[in-house]
């Protein structure tokens, strides 16, 4: 049996699912019982819990193969980012140690190395270090900046005909990974035990341009789409006059920043995994998803 978090997001429920299909029992940890009766017909059992829920979270745990776990991304508004975090690594420590888990696969971001000036990464890194020091067998899995995350504006874009990008130079290619990829592979990994601590880090099958981006999404649409190149600096005031709170803000600029500066780095380049799922699909699934709910989104933050 393997236990997987945030079933309800854009990886954990490729995991749940990947799982299911190759005949596993799965136990989900979700707090909205809305969200859990579809699961239970796809045949998982779920538990009703709060990540910072260390005696919940432990029970849940015990008899587990193994755990997928991952630090939800915070709301737009939220503020106390970090503290919050926190809360809920070291409760996902203490849950591991009490209910003697074998082993986990821990959703963590290229740049996670580095202790600061990586916006939200700076969480991952924590969290890496922070559950590691349980000395449960544990593999880290790193992945590159989601290709969803260019669907947070796709509204305006669509609406406009202009993509605003804050990554630096928009010719530059990036590493980049759909979220499909990532939840199949820690899937896999979780079917792969370590006996100690393994950094697996995930890309895509090539690295894109934000002009390809834009390319890409004017070959969708059949029109042009005009790029705007702007500094992480202006990320700030465009992102609050959207809601973002200023803490949001500044760590989503920050974390800009540290891509445009080259921090969100392959650790260990020679031995990177590559996934297989292109732009061009994940685009053109946005713009589907697009036509059928226009202009609706779940105010998360894709990236790991």
């Amino acid at each position: 049996m393997f236990v997987v978090t945030g079933a309800s997001g854009h990886t954990g429920s490729v995991v749940a699912r990947a799982l299911l299909r190759q005949g596993h029992r799965v136990r989900l940890i979700l707090r909205d019982e809305v969200k859990a009766e579809p699961w239970r017909r796809l045949g998982a059992e779920v538990v009703l819990a709060d990540l910072r829920d260390v005696s919940a979270l432990a029970l849940a745990m015990v008899g587990a193969r193994g755990a997928y776990l991952m630090v939800p991304p915070p709301m737009p508004a939220s503020t106390g980012v970090m503290e919050a975090c926190w809360s809920v690594v070291d409760a996902m420590g203490r849950a591991v140690e009490e209910s003697g888990l074998p082993h986990f696969v821990l959703l963590s971001s290229l740049g996670a190395q580095y202790p600061v000036e990586t916006g939200l990464v700076k969480s991952l890194y924590l969290a890496e270090r922070e559950l590691g020091s349980r000395g449960t067998p544990m593999t880290i899995l790193r992945a590159a900046y989601f290709m969803e995350n260019w669907g947070e504006e796709l509204p305006a874009v669509v609406d406009s005909g202009v993509m605003r990008v804050f990554l630096g130079p928009a010719d530059r290619r990036l590493h980049m990974v759909a979220a499909r990829d990532v939840g199949e592979v820690a899937a896999r990994l979780l079917r792969e035990p370590t006996l100690g601590r393994r950094v697996v880090e995930l890309t895509g099958p090539v690295d894109y341009s934000p002009v390809e981006v834009a390319d890409t999404l004017a070959r969708l649409l059949g029109r042009p789409i005009r790029l705007e190149e702007h500094m992480p600096a202006a990320e700030v005031p465009m992102r609050m006059g959207m809601g973002f709170s200023a803490e949001m803000a500044h760590l989503l600029a920050e974390l800009d920043n540290a891509i445009l500066h080259g921090r969100l780095a392959l650790e260990h380049p020679l031995h990177v995994v590559r996934g297989w799922t292109t732009l061009d699909e994940v685009l053109g699934g946005l713009l589907r998803s697009l036509q059928t709910s226009p202009h609706q989104g779940d105010g998360t933050i894709a990236s790991p």
